[in-house]
């Protein structure tokens, strides 16, 4: 048994070293807290990358990505990784494929299958500091856009526009009904080119399609887009391209010069023969010299109007028995009638 002075010591002792574990112990508590809080303000001074988003069509794969550049002055490094979305998340297993880039952007295309299901990571580091890993799923048959036809090719015909073009493409150009599990379908719309409004539409499942009846001889655009109705995924539609339709209707332009000329022709050879024929005809008498004298060209006295020209008389002679005495009058008158014309009157005188 020990006396009382002796626990009085013990007690003393065990309160001391009771004390001094209970410091000890508290130490280490505010050691390992200023540890945590340093290593906490580590983590928050070097942010991870936030809005992840994917640029994701047919088989073309990137990732994106934002950073804040005003916390440090220091030039930023990313990795991006990539795991199947099946497996625990471990950043040691992951592929990595882009690694320690400027960039803030990764192309995944060659890596990612398009039936597959991943999970997409990028990091960011500064000097020796690295930041929480951002992830983002990603199932590229769902989640990735369908793009667009191409090689779109448009023939015009009579009344009628025949179109042809290739459905859309992979990154590896094979077509991407390969890839899908149902059909592709395509939207052909097309519209006067004067009517933009009076759009019309046809759906179809070839690669090749002839538009008619449709009106000759007029302008009609066209632009084509791909669908699927199993995944629910329409393509944005090809830029319009316009054309001009034939018709059997509406001559060729050549063909109206040609018209035309053979006309111009044959009304030069009516007018020539005409101008020919006049003359031919007026050659064959002769005119008065007073008459001459007035007009240098006998052509003018026909195409002057009547009102202009003399009048004209016919004579007619009749045929009598003529006496010395008639023949004597007769010669007087002649003389009379040709000292007139001479005088520059013409009067005939009828017996």
């Amino acid at each position: 048994m020990m006396d009382p002075c002796s626990h009085s010591v013990y007690a003393k002792f065990l309160l001391y070293h009771l004390n001094v574990s209970t410091e000890i112990e508290t130490h280490q508590t505010r050691q390992h807290s200023s540890s945590l809080q340093l290593s906490n303000f580590v983590f928050a001074a070097l942010p991870g990358p936030h809005n992840l988003t994917m640029d994701a069509m047919n088989t073309r794969y990137i990732l994106r990505w934002d950073w804040n550049h005003s916390l440090t002055n220091d030039s930023v490094h990313f990795t991006a990784k990539y795991t199947l979305s099946n497996l625990e998340w471990d950043p040691t297993l992951s592929v990595g494929k882009c690694v320690r880039t400027t960039e803030r952007m990764c192309d995944f295309s060659e890596e990612l299958e398009y039936s597959a299901s991943y999970v997409l990571t990028v990091m960011a580091e500064v000097g020796g500091q690295r930041s929480n890993w951002s992830r983002k799923k990603f199932v590229p048959d769902e989640d990735a856009a369908l793009g667009p036809p191409s090689h779109v090719e448009v023939e015009p015909g009579d009344a009628m526009v025949t179109v042809s073009f290739r459905e859309p493409m992979t990154e590896k150009n094979t077509p991407m009904g390969s890839l899908l599990s149902s059909r592709l379908y395509f939207t052909l719309q097309y519209w006067e080119k004067d009517h933009p409004s009076q759009k019309q539409e046809k759906v179809v499942d070839t690669t090749e399609r002839t538009l008619s009846p449709l009106k000759p001889w007029t302008e009609y655009c066209l632009r084509v887009n791909a669908f699927n109705k199993d995944w629910n995924k329409t393509s944005p539609p090809t830029s319009p391209q316009c054309v001009r339709t034939l018709g059997k209707r509406h001559p060729h332009v050549w063909l109206v010069l040609l018209v035309l000329l053979i006309l111009l022709s044959c009304v030069a050879l009516v007018y020539y023969n005409y101008c020919r024929r006049n003359k031919s005809i007026l050659s064959k008498y002769t005119f008065p010299g007073n008459i001459l004298q007035k007009s240098q060209d006998p052509t003018s006295l026909i195409l002057f109007p009547l009102e202009e020209c003399c009048t004209v008389m016919s004579v007619v002679a009749k045929q009598v028995e003529l006496t010395k005495q008639h023949q004597q009058q007769w010669v007087n008158g002649q003389e009379f009638t040709e000292a007139e014309q001479h005088n520059g009157f013409s009067t005939i005188q009828s017996s």
